[in-house]
């Protein structure tokens, strides 16, 4: 009986788990660049039971501890693009179905991180920069526009009429499995993710990736988890009425 309370309390935790990162798809179902994440379970080890027989010990069945929550898994699936119209937005689009995943690199707190969402903004140094005032690298270095107009080549070209100053620094991971999510739809790479030049890609001016979140499929999750949370309290609740009568009732010494 006490070992079904553990079981269930892990399962629930479990679930608890994956309702935080079902919130977190929700609440960013509109971020321009957002990758969902999903949650993988495992079980923990499995023990033996025995029991004492005399002085020898027989074995008497296999005993699992519950589930956990194994680890989060970024879906770098592509979104669908939206057309806004604006020079400053830009979209990177594979050219293989295949291909890695390629991201624009970004400086922020003197450091390098990476992103999908092409949502930028010309400062008031000329400087193209994130929404949150992070600078949009090319390959010399971060990239100053002034205040003209500007265009993007397919291939990350960018034109001020027709003269080319600068050209976006597109990288992409051989491991992207191994980016890890640093917040304001950032990600920082380990030298192990594998980062290269990308080139199976094409910029999209003009265009903004959504995030890749299926509303539809993230809510029905979230209802099949609330079922199971709800199934996990009920059955605590059961063992718990059962071992208080056990104790308060039949080892009652009369």
């Amino acid at each position: 009986m006490i070992r079904g309370l553990y079981q269930t309390a892990s399962g629930m935790i479990a679930q608890q788990v994956r309702q935080e990162v079902i919130g977190e798809n929700l609440a960013n179902a509109r971020t321009p660049g957002f990758k969902g994440q999903t949650v993988t379970m495992r079980t923990f080890p499995e023990l033996m039971l025995y029991r004492m027989a005399g002085k020898q010990a027989q074995p008497l069945a296999p005993y699992v501890h519950g589930v956990m929550a194994d680890g989060l898994h970024i879906n770098f699936a592509p979104g669908a693009l939206q057309q806004t119209g604006r020079s400053t937005d830009l979209a990177l689009v594979s050219t293989r179905s295949d291909a890695p995943p390629a991201f624009f690199a970004v400086q922020a707190g003197g450091q390098e991180r990476f992103t999908r969402h092409g949502g930028f903004r010309v400062d008031g140094e000329g400087f193209l920069v994130t929404p949150q005032g992070y600078q949009v690298l090319g390959e010399d270095g971060p990239l100053w526009i002034g205040q003209q107009e500007f265009t993007v080549t397919a291939d990350g070209r960018v034109l001020i009429d027709d003269d080319v100053i600068g050209q976006l620094a597109i990288v992409a991971f051989a491991q992207p499995g191994l980016l890890q999510r640093q917040g304001e739809n950032l990600f920082t790479a380990p030298p192990a993710a594998g980062l290269e030049i990308a080139r199976d890609y094409t910029v999209q001016q003009g265009f903004l990736e959504g995030a890749n979140v299926d509303l539809v499929g993230e809510l029905v999750q979230m209802l099949s988890v609330l079922r199971s949370f709800e199934a996990g309290q009920k059955t605590i609740w059961a063992m718990d009425s059962i071992l208080g009568q056990a104790v308060n009732e039949i080892g009652r010494v009369k």
